[in-house]
């Protein structure tokens, strides 16, 4: 069947994409209606405009390299970016040579199609898969603690420890609640929390025995109590723990020192380690940052995390030690 010429210009007006053809200067000499509707210009405001001017300063040299593809290879695809009256939009955009009948190269034609949705999606992919790596790391850092303490007792029981068998039970659980506690997160994207008045002091002790501590000294008062989510406090204080030990021990002759206490707006963990270089304190609570041997970077993150959910603030400071002071402004 034979489609008469203004038949076929009709159908590519109706098309969403933009249909162009440029000559062997790359100035436009056809195109459908699309590429009017969406710069608002006329037909001769776009009449031998060139490939180039579509796009801004960011984009430009994307499609004068393109264009050089074309005269080399005689095809391209090339994706850029275009202000347009419908806003910013991305456009796949593809060319191949046109030539005569003698193979004298006459120009070039093309599709350009836009992705922008495509594009978006698969940047809210990367995130997610982004951000499922990264509670996957923080569930392997949470659960160390409960699997040493696990390990340990393991080792005791095997040698006759019966009483061992319930701490094991015990970080087993303990387990079992982080594997929960990430799920949540990860599919809420936040960490939900059950607030109630709560002895935070016994959480510290609590928490204190899930952390290999070998002969670091705990210090707090014997009762404390505010609003918090114990559950969650618990790895606070895990997590907070396990890096005053790992920073502030300094040599094997003196164990560190890590002492919880109220303030006037809340509380603080302080050790009498080595402290934080004031240059890094601003990074300390960012995902990966660990200056430790073996240390993943992932626990005063979590310390921040937590700490957010309650809608509390916390900063790091110097302790009178010399040592590193964690507050929280609750």
């Amino acid at each position: 069947m034979s489609v008469e010429g203004d038949v076929v210009e009709r159908a590519l007006d109706t098309l969403d994409d933009v249909i162009y053809i440029y000559d062997e200067t790359a100035r436009l000499v056809y195109w459908n209606q699309r590429l009017n509707e969406l710069y608002g210009l006329s037909d001769a405001e776009l009449d031998g405009m060139a490939a180039t001017e579509f796009f801004g300063p960011a984009d430009r040299p994307a499609v004068e390299a393109a264009l050089d593809e074309i005269r080399e290879t005689g095809e391209t695809t090339v994706e850029a970016v275009s202000q347009t009256t419908e806003g910013p939009v991305r456009f796949e955009l593809t060319g191949r040579q046109l030539t005569d009948e003698d193979g004298e190269v006459i120009g070039f034609a093309g599709i350009g199609r836009d992705v922008t949705e495509r594009y978006e999606q698969a940047g809210q992919l990367s995130q997610h898969n982004e951000r499922l790596a990264e509670f996957a790391d923080l569930l392997a850092h949470d659960i160390r603690n409960p699997l040493s303490v696990a390990s340990g007792h393991l080792a005791l029981a095997r040698d006759g420890d019966v009483g061992s068998l319930d701490a094991i039970e015990a970080a087993h659980e303990r387990i079992d609640r982080i594997i929960t506690d990430i799920r949540l997160a990860t599919r809420e994207g936040t960490l939900a929390t059950d607030i109630e008045p709560t002895d935070i002091a016994w959480v510290a002790r609590e928490a204190w025995e899930y952390v290999d501590t070998d002969d670091a000294v705990f210090e707090g008062p014997e009762e404390f109590r505010l609003d918090a989510d114990a559950d969650r406090l618990l790895r606070l204080f895990e997590n907070l723990f396990r890096n005053a030990i790992e920073h502030g021990q300094t040599d094997d002759e003196t164990p560190v020192t890590v002492r919880l206490e109220a303030t006037a707006d809340g509380f603080a963990v302080e050790d009498d380690g080595p402290g934080i270089d004031a240059a890094v304190r601003d990074q300390v609570f960012d995902p990966g940052v660990s200056d430790a041997a073996g240390g993943t970077g992932f626990g005063l993150y979590i310390v921040r995390t937590i700490a957010t959910a309650h809608g509390w603030d916390v900063s790091v400071t110097e302790a009178a030690s010399g040592g590193a002071r964690f507050e929280f402004a609750v």
